[in-house]
């Protein structure tokens, strides 16, 4: 199953060698822990630069775009078995 989405998320990240690494995310009520972060790339909206990281847990995988002038996270795209 493919989804677009945008919605709005909350992510625990940490800081290491100057990158942003997304840990775990909340989305709908739910609790997801990230393992593994697959690509991360920038991108241009106007005059803006966004953040856009492809992550996955055990099951899922997840695009997230972080706004970095305005700290905002929202889900972008959902894959997901089933």
């Amino acid at each position: 199953m493919h989804e677009l989405l945008n919605d709005p998320i909350d992510v625990i990240v940490s800081f290491k060698n100057n990158r942003v690494v997304p840990h775990a995310m909340r989305w709908n009520e739910r609790d997801y822990k990230l393992e593994k972060v697959n690509l991360v790339h920038t991108a241009r909206e106007g005059t803006k630069r966004v953040f856009y990281f492809s992550v996955s847990d055990a099951t899922n995988y997840f695009k997230l775009k972080l706004d970095p002038e305005i700290l905002e996270w929202r889900l972008v795209e959902l894959y997901a078995d089933g």
